[in-house]
This record gives structure tokens, C-alpha cells and sequence, in this order.
């Protein structure tokens, strides 16, 4: 397949035609039923047909058709497969990444960039990804972090000790950091592989909804439910998110498709975080301890084959009674906790345009809400189901305290975190910002379908 190009300036954002913005709400008002467009039907990735709005007979032509995005400039459903069907995970993980951003952009010029959308925030989220996927900086952290770790030098030295009597070097550190390579190679697989699910899965989903209600100039409840009636039965979270998404389309008043967005952002947040638990947990729960095991036995057995007759007998003898499995037990141990601990620290962090997130720490204020923490749509909820959803996620309702995440594969300690970031965050416009300073273009044409 031909991956996006990166070439074409970042147009700037179009200005937007909006009301003076009401006062801030600070009160919870009593909640009102709210009704959803109806929900039918399954069918598998289908785009419904697009249906051409009445138009006046003696209007403008211009005034025909509401906004529209240009061919090539965000990746259709194909090429969002051709993108997920990449081998090189780093390529991929970029074409991922810039290929979010340009849905986030062909999404924001139908629902406005007033509010983020999921998408927005995908961008950042896999290029972060990216950094994991790359193994950045990760082996220099790894070995510093061994030679401070006392849990690790202790028992390391017992093992030397060991292995002197035997007649044998020393175990150096350049053998464990070997080992912590293999399980940094599985940790980046367990990333990439997600990176690839949820982009090929959601970013399907999001070039729907453009090729779909482009050009609209008003919601149609009739189109909507047959749009809705092509997500599988089994991601319900799904169909009601994009349901979502186009109410927000045409909602006038502010706080209503503020509150819209958030809803649609944070059930799409739901679905692809548990969508991701099992790559999470391979990630940060995989048996790290059987790679160093494995590794640092092997050492140790070259080493002991090494040595000539008679002078090897004393090492074989110590394999074969265990002594250098019961030596090397409390290095491996130690090995792998200081591995998660690095592991962990390096995959929680979020790169936003103009800093850098902690997951493990409480998420700061936005800039310029030190005291009211939200943006002024979102400060208080009435939409009943946002309401209801938030109880649900948010430990911390109305506040940033409570927000981070100390254990990462935790789902519900990573929704906690996300569902504040979404809010605190989803009026930011330098979220929309290219993350690699350029738009990517697509292939308009579409790509010849794949051999099963």
C-alpha cells in the first residue's frame, strides 16, 4: 500500500461563527429525559447512502449543501485498513498517527473545533505510543535504574560469588540490560498490536461518519438511524458514541453539544480501553521474570560448557542440583520489579502539544483554570447520561484529585484518568495541531480489496 505522504502544510484552523459564550454554570440543574435517534439494525462496516438534503428551488447553490471535506485530505475506510495492514509497526505507528489527526480534522470541520473529538485526543495517544513502539531511551533508563536498585546489586553479588567458586566471571550488567531488551521487544509488540486494533477498528468508524454526513445541512433522524443501523451488535458503545456525535452535529446551544461531545468522546474512550486491556496487561503484566530467567541461565550454562574437562564438572553439578537457579532466583526477581518499575514510568506519559502528562500523578489544571478546572461549557453537567456515565468512571466527581492512575492496567484506574483529561481538556484548539507540523494525503481512489 502507498502510506499517507506528509506534505501538505497544516491549513490554520477556520474561525468560527459563534454565540457570545453564556456564563459559566456552577450548578448541577435537575436533570431532564433526553431522547437519542432510534437504533436499529446490524450489518459489518457498510456506509449508508449518502441522502441529498431538499434544496430549495431558487436558493443559492452555495447555500445548498452545509460543510464538506476535501478528497484525500483524511483517510477513508479503506485506507484506514491499508494503514492498519502495515507490517513495519514504527511506519505503521506513524501512518496511525498522523492518519488520526486528519480524521480529527475532517471531524472537526462538520462538528466544529470548539470541542475536541475522540480522534483528537487518539493522535496523541499514539504518538506516545510511538515513543514505546521505538524503544526510545528505554535501555539507558533499564540499566540505570539496575545499577541504583538495591534489590538487584545485592543479590547480584551473591550470584558472583557463585560463580567465582566455580570458576566462572562474573554476571555483568550488560548481560541482564541484554535480557531486558527481549522483554522490552514484547512490550513493544503488546503496544503496537493495540495501536493497530483500535485504529483499524475506530478509525474505520470516524471515515464513516465523514463519508456519511459531509455536506449535510440539517439532522435527518432517518439517515442517522440507517447510519447507525452498520455497527456491529456486539459495540454498542460504538453505535451510541457516533449516534452522538451526530446530534452534536447541528446542536445550537453550547453547553448541550459540549456535553454531547463529552458523552461521545468518553463512551468511545470506554470501548477501545477495554477493547485494549488484554495488549495492556501483556504490556505491563507479561512474565518477565521467565525472559530474564531464561537469559541469565543460558550465561551462566555458555559459560560453564566453556570450560574444559575436568574444570566444567563442578558447574554442571551446580546446574543440575539448582544451586544456580536458587542463586539467580533473587536476581530475576529483583530484575523484573525494577523492569515494570521502568516499564510503567516509560508508557505513562502523555505527550500533549506544550508539556508532557504523568498518568500516575493527578492531572495539573489547564492553563488559565487553576480555579475552575474545566472549560466553561463543561463545569457542570446536566445531560442525564453524561451524568450517569461519569458516576460510573469518575472517582473524583468535579475535581482533578483522585486523577491518576497507579496501576495502568487497571481499566477502571485508566478511565478515571481519561474521562478528566476529556474534560478538562476538550476545548484546547492546539489539540487539532498536526502532530508532525503537516496533513498527510490519501489515495482518492479506492484500494483494491485484499486477498483473504
Amino acid at each position: 500500500m502507498t502510506p499517507p505522504r506528509i506534505g501538505t502544510r497544516a491549513p490554520a484552523r477556520p474561525t468560527e461563527l459563534r454565540e457570545p459564550p453564556r456564563p459559566a454554570r456552577n450548578e448541577v440543574k435537575p436533570q431532564t429525559q433526553v431522547t437519542r435517534p432510534g437504533m436499529s439494525g446490524v450489518s459489518q462496516f457498510e456506509s449508508a447512502p449518502a441522502r441529498q438534503q431538499p434544496v430549495a428551488l431558487n436558493a443559492p447553490a452555495a447555500l445548498a449543501r452545509g460543510p464538506s471535506v476535501a478528497p484525500g485530505s483524511y483517510p477513508t475506510a479503506a485506507d484506514v485498513r491499508n494503514i492498519a495492514a502495515m507490517q513495519d509497526p514504527v511506519a505503521r505507528n506513524h501512518a496511525i498517527t498522523q492518519g488520526y489527526s486528519d480524521l480529527s480534522n475532517a471531524v472537526g470541520q462538520l462538528l466544529g473545533t470548539e470541542n475536541a473529538n475522540w480522534s483528537t485526543f487518539g493522535t496523541w495517544a499514539s504518538k506516545q505510543a510511538g515513543v514505546s513502539i521505538r524503544g526510545e531511551d528505554m535501555p539507558k533508563f533499564f540499566t540505570d535504574a539496575l545499577k541504583g536498585a538495591d534489590d538487584v546489586m545485592g543479590p547480584l553479588s551473591k550470584v558472583d560469588d557463585v560463580l567465582r567458586k566455580l570458576g566462572l566471571p562474573s554476571l555483568p550488567l550488560g548481560d541482564i540490560a541484554a535480557a531486558g531488551n527481549q522483554a522490552l521487544q514484547n512490550l513493544s509488540k503488546a503496544i503496537a498490536d493495540g495501536n493497530k486494533l483500535v485504529f483499524e477498528e475506530v478509525g474505520q468508524e470516524f471515515a464513516r461518519f465523514v463519508e456519511t454526513f459531509q455536506g449535510d445541512t440539517q439532522h435527518d433522524a432517518a439517515k442517522v438511524e440507517q447510519y447507525l443501523s452498520g455497527f456491529p451488535a456486539d459495540k454498542p458503545l460504538l453505535k451510541e458514541a457516533f449516534g452522538h456525535y451526530a446530534q452534536a452535529m447541528f446542536e445550537k446551544d453550547p453547553n448541550k453539544k459540549a456535553e454531547l461531545m463529552l458523552l461521545a468522546n468518553n463512551q468511545v474512550g470506554l470501548h477501545e480501553q477495554t477493547q485494549l486491556q488484554p495488549y495492556v496487561d501483556k504490556a505491563l503484566n507479561s512474565p518477565v521474570q521467565d525472559t530474564f530467567r531464561d537469559i541469565l541461565k543460558q550465561t551462566v550454562e555458555s559459560q560453564i560448557n566453556a570450560l574444559p574437562f575436568p574444570a566444567n564438572l563442578a558447574g554442571k553439578a551446580a546446574l543440575k542440583t539448582g544451586l544456580v537457579d536458587a542463586a539467580l532466583s533473587p536476581v530475576v526477581d529483583g530484575v523484573a520489579n525494577v523492569f515494570r518499575r521502568v516499564a510503567t514510568e516509560h508508557m505513562m506519559k502523555l505527550a500533549v502539544p506544550g508539556g508532557a502528562l504523568k498518568l500516575g500523578n493527578d492531572l495539573p489544571p489547564p492553563p488559565g483554570m487553576e480555579s475552575t478546572l474545566f472549560p466553561p461549557h463543561l463545569r457542570s453537567i446536566e445531560n442525564p447520561e453524561l451524568r450517569a456515565l461519569l458516576g460510573q468512571l469518575d472517582k473524583s466527581p468535579d475535581s482533578l484529585k483522585g486523577s491518576g492512575a497507579k496501576d495502568w492496567s487497571k481499566l477502571d484506574q485508566r478511565m478515571n484518568y481519561i474521562v478528566d483529561l476529556f474534560r478538562s481538556r476538550q476545548s484546547d484548539p492546539a489539540l487539532f495541531d498536526p502532530p508532525f507540523g503537516q496533513r498527510g494525503t490519501y489515495p482518492v481512489a479506492p484500494s483494491a480489496p485484499r486477498v483473504s
